[in-house]
C-alpha cells in the first residue's frame, strides 16, 4: 500500500444479507416446484403420451390407437366434406342423416338421433334443412301425434343414391395406398368394433 492512500472498508447492511438470503430462497423454492411438476407431468403420461395429452412418436414409431383413429377420421372427413358439397351439396353428417332416413322410412327423431349418434339439437337443424331442400319430409305419426315420422322424397330418394355412387369411388380414392383386400380386411375389423360397441352401449 502507497504512503498516503487510505481504504475505507464497505460494510455490509444486516438487513441486506437477510433479504439476499431469502431471495435466494424463494428463487430455489420455485425451480424445485417447476422440476416437481415436470416430474410429475412424465410420470402420469402413458407409455405412448406426452406429458401435455399428446400422443408421441416411440421407438418404434407408435402411437395410442385412439390417436390414430382420431386423426384418420378427421382428414377423412374433412376431405369427404369438401368432395360431397361440390358433388350433391350436402356434407357427411347431412347425407349420414339422409340415409338412414332412407333405409328407415317413418322413422322418429329420437330414433333417429340414436341411430346416427347425433345430438337432439343439431339433428333437428340438419332434419330442417333437408325438409327445406324437399330431400326429406315430416308429417305427424299415427300412432302418437305428439312425436312425427320422418320419410325420403322422391329427390332425396335420388341424391342418396348419387351420394352414394360418389362414396365408393371417393373412398376407393382415399385409401388408395391400401390393397383391395388390406380394404376389405379393414372393414371387417372396424364393423367387428362397431358392433362390439353398439352392443355394449344397449347393455
Amino acid at each position: 500500500m502507497r504512503a498516503g492512500t487510505s481504504v475505507t472498508a464497505k460494510r455490509e447492511n444486516p438487513k441486506d444479507h437477510v433479504k439476499s438470503k431469502a431471495k435466494g430462497a424463494a428463487r430455489g423454492s420455485r425451480q424445485e416446484l417447476a422440476a416437481g411438476n415436470a416430474q410429475n407431468a412424465v410420470r402420469d403420461a402413458g407409455p405412448n403420451e406426452t406429458p401435455d395429452g399428446e400422443g408421441r412418436q416411440g421407438t418404434e414409431g407408435s402411437y395410442f390407437l385412439t390417436f390414430k383413429l382420431d386423426l384418420v377420421k378427421s382428414e377423412m372427413i374433412s376431405r369427404a366434406n369438401a368432395s360431397y358439397r361440390s358433388a350433391v351439396g350436402l356434407d357427411v353428417r347431412s347425407l349420414r342423416v339422409l340415409r338412414v332416413i332412407c333405409d328407415t322410412e317413418g322413422i322418429t327423431a329420437t330414433a333417429l338421433s340414436e341411430q346416427t349418434l347425433i345430438e337432439k339439437t343439431l339433428l333437428s337443424k340438419l332434419i330442417a334443412d333437408l325438409i327445406e331442400r324437399k330431400l326429406v319430409r315430416r308429417s305427424i305419426h299415427p300412432d302418437d301425434a305428439r312425436q312425427f315420422q320422418l320419410s325420403p322424397t322422391a329427390a332425396g330418394k335420388r341424391l342418396r343414391v348419387t351420394a352414394d355412387e360418389h362414396g365408393q369411388s371417393l373412398e376407393t380414392e382415399m385409401l388408395s395406398m391400401l390393397s383391395a383386400q388390406e380394404r376389405g380386411e379393414l372393414n371387417r375389423i372396424v364393423d367387428k368394433l362397431v358392433e362390439a360397441f353398439r352392443r355394449t352401449g344397449a347393455e
